[in-house]
């Protein structure tokens, strides 16, 4: 396989993972919140909630992502392996 395509499949699966990532993140922040502030807090609609674990998650979601990719670069080499270092 030529490095663009290892490199385009590497990022294709990249993203599936960063998006499940965060789908994971928010799932368990709206579950962690339902368990503690859910239950002192009486909202009327549950827009804002939603709307800050959403924030949250594609925040924490990105620090993972970037802290996975450095750890999987400096241990593998992946800009030599994919064919996307500087020339």
């Amino acid at each position: 396989m030529k490095a663009n395509g290892k490199a385009l499949l590497f990022i294709l699966a990249a993203t599936v993972a960063n998006m499940l990532a965060t789908a994971l993140i928010f799932v368990a922040l709206l579950g962690l919140y339902g368990l503690t502030l859910g239950r002192v807090l009486k909202l009327s609609s549950a827009a804002p909630v939603v709307l800050v674990a959403f924030v949250a998650a594609v925040v924490a979601s990105g620090f993972v992502y970037n802290r996975v990719i450095k750890l999987l670069s400096a241990k593998y080499d992946l800009e030599g392996r994919l064919g996307i270092g500087k020339r």
